[in-house]
């Protein structure tokens, strides 16, 4: 008779080879698009369907992830931590809802289908919301193109150095696709960018260059000021709202772990220590081991979706399935009120979750036409429609930006 400790052997031996299997096959089934085709081919609806995929598939917790770096490192920027200390959009009383509404407005232009109404609108909004600024010269295209690169970075950084494998050429070119559309859809300049007079061969030409420039232009201009050093604060406050008390210094470090040395002197955060690089770099072996080896693809019905697609049949406007601080905009649904992340913020967080504060955090949901800062709430429709008018004659959904 076969020894048990064979039969096991073989069998893990089976799944592992199965798992593996599995593991590639979405990668390859994306690259396959594109083994006749040039990249300098690739459209922004395809780029957009490449960049969705990895969002809710293939790499969510990284993906998201990225977005929390890439929004708390603009507070290492002088200018734009400057401008958002004057406006007050950031203050303690405010800092949940700014965080909650940027991520929502980036998400529904992450993650909408290009060219409907919500991913228009999100563009729009975005757009109407920096527009009095970038008149009165208070944000600058050099602020603008780090804003638009900034995510690029950590996309690219977040996957390559902390996932079960890198991006693919194809990827990082529906990455630089994605990002090109969506810069000239904000009017954001590239001509800071080396290649703006000659052109870039393909969407991962631009997303390298934009990568480069992005890290450049931090390591030139993050440096400490009163402004930066507050609003790094504020930010880093946002994930830790939840986090127990005794766990807040092992998460504020690990997060000082994936940031640049520079940047974190800007926003006055300590040199993560020995223990806590050695406790990152432990996740980062581990994880990816085990994802590589043990754990079967996510499959379809299993998609992360952080917006719901359809809007409440109540009160007509969108709800989201995720919170960070504070549940803004969150439907108080029984998942959300009773799930086990409910549960752990009840016992060892806030005690603050949908349903508990009669309506404060918004749990209607809320209209792209008017989320933002309470000064612009309301405000905008007419500059909205103009920018959504130019983006659907401009034919912005089916663009191919790099085409020869």
């Amino acid at each position: 008779m076969f020894p048990l400790k064979y039969t096991i052997a073989v069998l893990v031996g089976v799944y592992i080879l199965i798992v593996r299997s599995l593991r590639y096959r979405r990668c390859k089934s994306i690259q396959s698009k594109f083994s006749s085709r040039p990249l300098s081919s690739m459209t922004a609806k395809e780029a957009h369907g490449i960049f969705r995929e990895l969002r809710e598939l293939e790499f969510p917790y990284s993906l998201h992830n990225s977005m929390g770096i890439a929004l708390l490192k603009t507070s290492a920027i002088p200018t734009i931590a400057k401008l958002l200390s004057a406006t007050g959009q950031l203050s303690e009383k405010n800092a949940s809802k700014r965080g909650a509404d940027t991520e929502i407005i980036l998400m529904e232009a992450h993650d909408r289908e290009p060219g409907s109404d919500s991913h228009l609108n999100a563009i729009a909004r975005m757009n109407y919301l920096h527009a009095r600024y970038r008149k009165a010269g208070k944000i600058l295209d050099e602020d603008m193109l780090h804003t638009l690169g900034s995510p690029v970075v950590e996309i690219i950084r977040a996957v390559n150095d902390n996932e079960w494998r890198t991006l693919s050429e194809v990827e990082i070119c529906a990455v630089g696709v994605f990002h090109k559309c969506l810069g000239e859809a904000m009017e954001i300049p590239f001509t800071l960018l080396p290649s703006s007079k000659t052109g870039w061969k393909d969407g991962a030409h631009f997303a390298r260059e934009l990568y480069d420039w992005t890290l450049e232009y931090e390591h030139a201009v993050a440096n400490p000021t009163h402004s930066t050093v507050t609003l790094g604060r504020r930010f880093l406050d946002i994930p830790m709202f939840n986090v127990p008390t005794f766990l807040r210094p092992v998460a504020e470090g690990i997060v000082g772990t994936k940031l640049d040395r520079h940047m974190r002197v800007s926003m006055g955060f300590p040199d993560p220590g020995y223990a806590i690089q050695g406790l990152a770099m432990t996740i980062k072996i581990i994880r990816p081991f085990i994802l590589r080896h043990f754990s079967v693809p996510r499959p379809e019905f299993m998609a992360v979706h952080a917006l719901n697609e359809s809007p409440d049949p109540v009160s007509g406007m969108y709800t989201i399935n995720f919170y960070t601080a504070h549940p803004w905009y969150v439907k108080p649904t029984a998942k959300h009120r009773w799930g086990l992340r409910s549960w752990f913020i009840r016992l060892f967080g806030s005690g603050i979750v949908p349903g508990t504060s009669s309506g404060l955090y918004r749990e209607s949901g809320y209209d792209l036409k008017s989320i933002g800062p309470a000064a612009q709430e309301k405000k905008g429709a007419a500059e909205m429609e103009e920018t959504v008018e130019r983006l659907r004659k401009g034919n912005y959904a089916s663009a191919c930006p790099f085409a020869v």
